[in-house]
């Protein structure tokens, strides 16, 4: 059964599971954001008087670094889950 970093509390895989889709999810929504900014700007270098598609661009851009934010934090509570169980298994040998 796999524990959380949080040292006071264990957890069952079951629950192990929403973290991954939680990072999965905000990575599919990263790559459709990606998706929509890409075709504005295709757009937009064709007309690059256009201002509101340049907010668009803008809104976007700040939406996708979001998401890029929480895709990292996604994968380092990750990586600290499993180093600390990983630490857990060396320690109780």
């Amino acid at each position: 059964m796999p524990l959380s970093a949080d040292s006071k509390k264990a957890h069952t895989s079951f629950e192990v599971i929403p973290m991954v889709a939680t990072a999965g999810v905000w990575k599919k929504k990263c790559d459709t954001l990606r998706t929509r900014r890409n075709s504005l700007f295709a757009a937009y270098t064709k007309d690059p008087q256009n201002l509101s598609l340049a907010r668009e661009i803008k809104a976007l851009d700040d939406e996708i670094a979001d998401c890029t934010q929480h895709v990292e934090q996604e994968r380092r509570a990750e990586q600290r889950a499993s180093s600390a169980a990983a630490k857990l298994l060396t320690t109780s040998k």
